[in-house]
């Protein structure tokens, strides 16, 4: 006989082989069904393992100039110094006055160079960055966690990293343009005598790369690609009693230039080498987008427009403008890196500046911010600037730094 825990008691004839309780025995257990939970093969986990590698290696890969002993410590540092709060904004600006093109968003920072210093703010206004300089028309080039500041029509210039000041210079002739990459290789273009212009080319540690001597037309913008194995240069000449604009491109594994390409009867103003290898060529009537190689080129035509601002982001180009007419209207348009038009907006008052950040673009017009989806056409907030408002940089998709004469405000883009 066997005994259940209460005491009762049935036949051992009432058991199963396996030992279970039979049904006809008012306390048996009902048979467990076996339940089979699904195995993931080993297959997939190594399939998984080798992707999550793969990936990680082309990062590792394609940002292998960037991640230096020196770019990670500096990283570190502006983690660190960046997780104070400070008074918030509007905020005062460091100097007397901030010429429009040294006002840039960067990492949701905003920097700017003034007449005195240059600075960096984070979005509660904490002074992450502010370095001195000496400059009477002092110009910012930006890239990553490097900064360019030259004297235009000057000798002096200094390059500037988030923890120091990392080179300090004066070339022997005026300097005319500049730029610089995020692994820190720089240029500068010169007046040089016995020539119009000449471009130097240094290293991240300040050895000398490429010299080019141009004999024809005076450079007055310089851009370098990603990674500073490339770059474009504009410039302008009287030819024929009439203007001439130029843009060289360089490989400088090459001793002379790779492309040049004319554009008469057309004032250059800006040239940017996109990261797709696109190279773009502001004008005042006109913006060119020319391939890598300078085989092709399109013509993007402002028909009678005025161009008032324009940005380059992400190989788009932002255009602003205000018609010849004087007529109190503006219109932003977008164009891709192919030269075709994939977004227009209209306002009712002259468009002041424009700014761009992700798939939004931010526009100054009026005494307001208007910000816009690329891809929908929709506006998606808007915001006061004040009537004093110089210049934007959308700082993200939903707030803007805004530029005043006197202060910098923030601006939330509901």
């Amino acid at each position: 006989m066997l005994w259940n825990k209460k005491g009762k008691r049935f036949a051992d004839d009432e058991m199963d082989e396996d030992g279970s309780l039979q049904e006809g025995n008012p306390h048996a257990r009902r048979p467990r069904k076996t339940r089979h939970t699904p195995r993931v093969p080993r297959w997939v986990y190594r399939v998984i393992i080798i992707l999550i590698i793969c990936v990680s290696g082309m990062l590792i890969w394609f940002n292998r100039e960037n991640l230096t002993p020196q770019n990670i410590a500096e990283w570190v540092q502006v983690q660190v110094v960046g997780m104070g709060v400070g008074d918030g904004f509007p905020t005062a600006i460091a100097g007397n006055s901030i010429s429009p093109g040294n006002f840039e968003s960067q990492n949701h920072n905003i920097a700017y160079v003034s007449d005195t210093r240059l600075t960096v703010l984070n979005s509660t206004a904490k002074e992450l960055i502010s370095r001195q300089h000496s400059f009477n028309s002092p110009v910012m080039k930006l890239s990553g966690t490097r900064t360019l500041i030259y004297n235009l029509g000057g000798t002096g210039y200094q390059v500037e990293s988030a923890s120091k000041t990392l080179k300090t210079g004066n070339m022997e002739k005026d300097i005319l343009a500049g730029d610089i990459c995020s692994n820190g290789r720089y240029a500068l273009v010169t007046e040089e005598k016995g020539y119009t212009s000449l471009l130097t080319v240094w290293l991240e540690d300040n050895t000398e790369q490429y010299r080019f001597e141009f004999a024809d037309f005076y450079i007055t913008s310089l851009s370098l690609n990603r990674d500073g194995t490339k770059a474009a240069a504009s410039g302008i000449s009287a030819q024929n009693g009439g203007l001439v604009s130029v843009v060289y491109l360089f490989d400088f594994s090459q001793e002379t230039e790779t492309a040049k390409l004319l554009y008469p009867d057309t004032l250059i103003l800006d040239v940017e080498y996109c990261e797709n290898g696109t190279v773009i060529a502001i004008g005042d009537s006109s913006a060119s987008f020319i391939s890598e190689d300078g085989s092709a080129h399109t013509e993007f035509s402002y028909g009678s427009q005025q161009l008032t601002d324009y940005i380059v982001d992400s190989g788009r180009l932002y255009l602003g403008f205000s018609p010849y007419s004087g007529a109190q209207t503006g219109t932003v348009a977008v164009v891709d890196s192919n030269g075709q038009a994939v977004q227009s907006f209209s306002f009712q008052t002259s468009v002041e500046s424009v700014s761009a950040y992700g798939d939004i673009v931010g526009v100054l017009a009026g005494q307001t911010v208007y910000a816009y989806s690329v891809t929908t056409g929709q506006l998606s907030g808007s915001c006061s600037s004040g009537s004093d408002a110089r210049k934007i940089s959308l700082a993200n998709e939903s707030s803007v730094y805004i530029l005043g004469i006197t202060e910098i405000r923030l601006g939330s883009l509901s």
